[in-house]
C-alpha cells in the first residue's frame, strides 16, 4: 500500500473528499474461488513433477518438499479450520485410486460425491461448515 499513498492523496485531492473504496463481496468471493482452485492446480502440478521426478531418475525431493507442503497445510487449516483442511487434502491426494479411478467422498447421510474438476470441488467445499 506504500506506492498507493500518493494515489489516494491525489484522488483526494481531484475530488476535493475522502475518498474510501472497498471491493464488492461478489469480487472477493470470485477472487478467492480463483485463488484456491489455482492453488490446487500449483499443488498437483508440483506433486506429480516430484513423484515423476522420483520415478524416473530417482531423485526424492520428498525431504525438501516435505516442509513447504507442511507449511501450505498449516496455512489452509488457518484459513478453513481442521475439518475443512483434512477434505482439502483428502481431494488434492485420494481422491483417486492407484488405477487413477476417480473416487467419491461419502458424507455422513451416505451421499457420495464425485469431483471432475477443481470448480466443482471448490463449490462443495465453500458449502461446508
Amino acid at each position: 500500500m506504500i506506492g498507493n499513498e500518493n494515489i489516494w492523496k491525489q484522488l483526494q485531492e481531484i475530488v476535493g473528499a475522502e475518498i474510501n473504496i472497498s471491493e464488492s463481496p461478489k469480487s472477493v468471493e470470485q477472487r478467492e474461488k480463483e485463488l484456491f482452485i489455482e492453488l490446487l492446480d500449483t499443488i498437483e502440478i508440483a506433486w506429480k513433477q516430484e513423484h515423476e521426478l522420483y520415478e524416473n531418475h530417482g531423485v526424492d525431493l520428498q525431504g525438501f518438499s516435505q516442509y513447504l507442503y507442511h507449511a501450505i497445510e498449516t496455512l489452509v487449516m488457518l484459513k478453513y479450520g481442521a475439518f475443512k483442511a483434512d477434505i482439502f487434502w483428502w481431494y488434492v491426494l485420494d481422491r483417486f485410486d492407484a488405477d487413477g479411478n476417480l473416487l467419491g467422498l461419502e458424507d455422513e447421510n451416505g451421499q457420495v460425491y464425485h469431483f471432475k474438476t477443481h470448480k466443482q470441488f471448490y463449490n462443495f467445499f465453500k458449502k461446508l461448515k
